[in-house]
């Protein structure tokens, strides 16, 4: 039997002439990488739509192609096999397969060979792969003297991180997907001795990436994961290489600053170590200098520029100089009630109750676009009030000041941080609190921003559910008009005791899904339905619902969707 050399014109007869002129193409581009040769046979990884794993394998019958590409699962000899064909070639001449079965060639025995074989063939061998593996080529060029911070010839992955994004048209939805693929490459020199260059090819991929943010469907955040990724690869560059640090830092603000996604934002305090002390004399220069330039700070008015520089001083401040420091620099610009606020939430953080209180103050004169204390943003500096005040034992002083956020928005989680903070008098604060939510007439008639807002039936359905007053609950989505998922926890925990109470809730709410039109909507309604069968035997109300049912199918008999649906929940008349 003859023996099987691979060459071209065996490529080109596994492959149809398509897939064969494409994988020549992707060949020429560089896109086969990792390759790896073990006797007879090849892997390798393709970058196609996507990487593709591939394997090549030279047997007595012929050349065998594998492709993790959905062509290669179908078992044909895909565009990716012919690019690793052919890759295989230009980098040695594929061993050509035994008339019989092949056989395998340990480790062991191939070093023994090895050791045996003339340094002269062995060193043409090395270069030949070398040739088609740049970071093989630069370790060699490495050991051989070269400078590490020039021996390797990124050209290749920057062509493939370029090729990764194609800037021409939209990128669709997991498009970016691929660079980091990429990114794991660069991510890999680091490892072998060439962290500098995965410094700049780190910064390369954060430029493409924001370029190609108009073309991107970002719908899922994956812009911002790909940049994340870039980060993290270049400042594990950063930290086992040998970057100038005043370059760096320049590199660092000037991102920082021209970026629309925030890269390098966030630089303090991971980058500290790797800057150094003239790293950071720098850094800290330029940050204080841009800061210093700003001007005075328009109140109600959103500067980009001012929020990123402001953003490094602060950053800058908490990493070299602590809370005061911090404060210092929030303190320049605390105009509102909300600069107020994170002043004081720095002290508090800092367990400095009563100088955070002194801002909060300061806040809470501050009415910002209404005329209740605090403006917008009262609610957190009263709940950050009071829990200063808890800190310091003055309970009484936080209960006002848990009363105050609850009357201006009487929520059930208000509700609950009032009841926690009096435990000693919950009784007269709870009645408080009930009698403002049974109030409806005063509350309707006070509506404006910031006040009252959510109060009426929802909110006193929704506290007593949490008393566990399932009773009063029940009496007061009775007597208002309370949300929909609230009366339907309230009709269910009524089902226990009282199922004919419940019945027509459930029928009711129902009704009002079927009113929506459409088919979500439809298939709520009929499990409401289905339950409210089950409902209605407890009660000895089969027949009512037998009813409800024939009335309800005869009044919607034009919805064929909603007939579907009840025909899929079994329900009787269909």
């Amino acid at each position: 039997m003859a023996r099987v050399v691979v060459s071209e014109e065996l490529i080109r007869h596994c492959a149809d002439g398509r897939s064969f002129d494409r994988g020549k193409a992707y060949f020429a581009q560089g896109a086969v990488r990792r390759m790896a040769v073990d006797g007879t046979s090849v892997t390798a990884t393709v970058d196609g739509t996507r990487p593709y794993r591939v394997r090549l394998r030279v047997t007595a019958a012929g050349l065998e192609g594998e492709c993790s590409c959905p062509y290669g699962a179908d078992g044909m000899f895909c565009k990716h096999c012919v690019a690793a064909g052919l890759a295989w070639l230009a980098s040695e001449e594929p061993t050509p397969a035994p008339a019989g079965v092949p056989g395998k060639v340990t480790d062991a025995a191939l070093r023994d060979f090895l050791h045996r074989q003339d340094t002269r063939w062995l060193a043409a061998e090395l270069l030949r792969v070398a040739r088609a593996d740049p970071l093989l080529r630069a370790r060699l060029e490495v050991a051989a003297g070269a400078d590490p911070r020039h021996a390797f010839d990124d050209r290749v992955l920057r062509r493939r991180l370029e090729d990764a994004i194609e800037l021409d048209e939209h990128v669709p939805y997991g498009g970016l997907g691929r660079i980091e693929d990429v990114l794991g490459e660069v991510a890999e020199l680091i490892g072998e001795g060439f962290a500098d260059q995965a410094v700049t090819l780190a910064e390369y991929a954060m430029g493409l990436i924001e370029d190609a943010a108009g073309y991107v469907d970002d719908s899922d955040g994956e812009l911002g994961d790909a940049l994340a990724a870039a980060e993290r690869v270049h400042l594990d560059a950063c930290r086992a290489g040998r970057p100038d640090p005043e370059a760096l830092a320049d590199r660092l603000v000037d991102t920082a600053l021209a970026s629309e996604y925030e890269v390098f934002l966030d630089a303090m305090p991971d980058y500290v170590e790797v800057l150094g002390e003239a790293g950071m004399a720098r850094y800290r220069q330029r940050v204080e200098a841009a800061w210093q330039a700003l001007p005075p700070k328009r109140p109600g008015r959103y500067d980009s520029n001012r929020f990123t520089v402001t953003h490094l001083m602060e950053r800058l401040a908490a990493c070299e100089g602590g809370t005061d420091a911090l404060v210092e620099v929030l303190a320049r610009d605390a105009g509102s009630a909300y600069d107020m606020l994170r002043v004081a939430q720095t002290l508090a953080a800092d367990a400095r109750p009563e100088e955070a209180l002194h801002w909060i103050r300061r806040g809470l004169d501050d009415t910002g676009d209404d005329d209740w204390p605090g403006g917008r943003h009262g609610e957190g500096l009263r709940a950050l009030g009071a829990e200063c005040l808890l800190r310091l034992g003055r309970r009484a002083e936080a209960a006002e000041l848990l009363w105050a956020n609850f009357e201006a928005a009487p929520t059930l989680t208000a509700y609950q941080a009032l009841r926690a903070a009096t435990a000693e008098d919950s009784t007269m604060w709870r009645d408080r609190a009930l009698d403002l939510l049974t109030d409806r007439p005063a509350a309707e008639a006070r509506d404006g921003v910031g006040r009252l807002r959510g109060a009426g039936p929802s909110a006193l359905v929704e506290i007593l559910l949490w008393e566990g007053d399932s009773d009063g609950a029940w009496q007061a989505a009775r007597q208002g008009d309370c949300r929909q998922d609230l009366l339907l926890r309230v009709a269910r925990a009524r089902a226990a005791t009282h199922p004919a109470d419940a019945l027509p809730v459930l029928w009711q709410v129902a009704e009002r899904l079927i009113e929506q039109r459409n088919r979500s909507a439809y298939r709520e309604a009929a499990g409401l339905l289905a339950e409210s069968e089950s409902v209605a035997g407890r009660c000895g109300r089969t027949d009512d619902f037998q009813a409800h049912l024939t009335t309800l199918r005869a009044a919607h008999r034009a919805k064929r969707a909603l007939r579907d649906e009840l025909d899929r929940a079994r329900l009787p008349g269909g």
